[in-house]
């Protein structure tokens, strides 16, 4: 079976048509929703995008998520703690209380980035599930046996790595967590703002000019090949996963989005098939950037027609030891075939 940890959006049609869909599905589950409320704990979203609900609302939906047999992941993936000493007062005087009154609720899940709050949470609940955040960019069997010693349960992988399939099973076989992957992200492969964008929203910072999410905007909507070159697996691409890694944990991305946006995309990830606009399958940062929506569409029906994912089941590994887009240009060749030009 499939399991997939999708976003949370804390609202009750969501929850209701996610139990819905796995009980119309017997070979992938919706096994846990992941995310955060705002202000109750740190994490790697600036507060503006993240829900507020009541205590007692809490409570009653993480009951009726446990009772059809979905966990709730609670995200505490700030990226940068700040100051130790700030850090730990804080905790001290208020965040570990926060965690406790969660776990009262019964929150048994948890997503960390930082190993300070991982050891932490292992000292107060020795029993709970506590996964390493893809924010770690953990992409070597080496690191996340470094994690595994510090208390971790689970590890959803780096996105650098979501093509090198060798490296995958290397990590998957190295110990007996739960390894995941985080399918529909397209950050730019290779982003020279991913660390920056994550401590800013970790300090709720402003986006001032719509800094940095307009800087990778602009380069998707100059250079359409970005889509292609970003990590996104496709609904249809899962079971290649499971087969040719172990890996049968998914990640969907769509926790800071509405319910129109966010379920379309969990239902592809539920039937397993997508032939639509690449595009849609990320929910868009757009309006975080000040920028207009991309016209860009891009055909999984012609990707998969291409073989697109066997170029990377033979020669993924290659993508981080060759020049790309001068000593391979494979995207940019497929880009022709499956791209949408908006003035057509």
């Amino acid at each position: 079976m499939i399991s997939i940890n999708c976003g949370n959006i804390w609202d009750d049609a969501f929850l209701d048509r996610i139990i819905a869909l796995n009980n119309e599905h017997v070979d992938v589950q919706v096994t846990s929703l992941y995310g955060s409320l705002r202000g109750v704990t740190p994490t790697a979203r600036s507060y503006d995008r993240l829900p507020v609900i009541s205590p007692l609302h809490a409570d009653k939906y993480i009951r009726k998520a446990q009772d059809n047999d979905i966990a709730i992941r609670y995200t505490i993936n700030t990226s940068c703690i700040g100051a130790l000493q700030d850090f730990l007062r804080d905790w001290r005087t208020y965040w570990k209380q926060a965690c406790m009154n969660l776990h009262d609720i019964g929150v048994r899940e948890w997503t960390v980035t930082s190993p300070c709050i991982l050891t932490l949470l292992r000292d107060m609940f020795p029993s709970d599930h506590i996964e390493v955040s893809t924010i770690c960019e953990v992409s070597t069997p080496r690191e996340a046996l470094m994690y595994a010693r510090l208390g971790a349960s689970a590890i959803c992988v780096s996105t650098s790595i979501n093509r090198d399939f060798n490296r995958l099973r290397n990590i998957w076989d190295c110990s007996d967590m739960e390894i995941s992957i985080l399918a529909n992200e397209a950050c730019l492969w290779g982003c020279p703002w991913r660390r920056e964008c994550y401590n800013l929203s970790s300090h709720n910072s402003e986006r001032a000019g719509g800094y940095p999410f307009a800087k990778c905007q602009q380069i998707r909507l100059d250079h359409p090949v970005e889509w292609l070159k970003s990590r996104m697996v496709l609904p249809q691409w899962m079971k290649n996963y499971v087969n040719l890694t172990g890996i049968d944990h998914f990640k969907v991305s769509c926790r800071t989005h509405p319910y129109h946006v966010a379920i379309p995309i969990i239902e592809a990830y539920m039937c397993q098939d997508y032939r639509g606009n690449l595009t849609s399958l990320w929910p868009t940062i757009s309006p975080l950037g000040n920028m207009p929506e991309p016209k860009t569409y891009i055909d999984c029906i012609k990707l998969d027609r291409l073989g697109f994912l066997n170029h990377f089941v033979t020669a993924g590994s290659s993508c981080g030891l060759l020049t790309c887009g001068d000593e391979c240009n494979y995207c940019g060749e497929v880009l022709e075939e499956v791209y949408w030009y908006p003035e057509r």
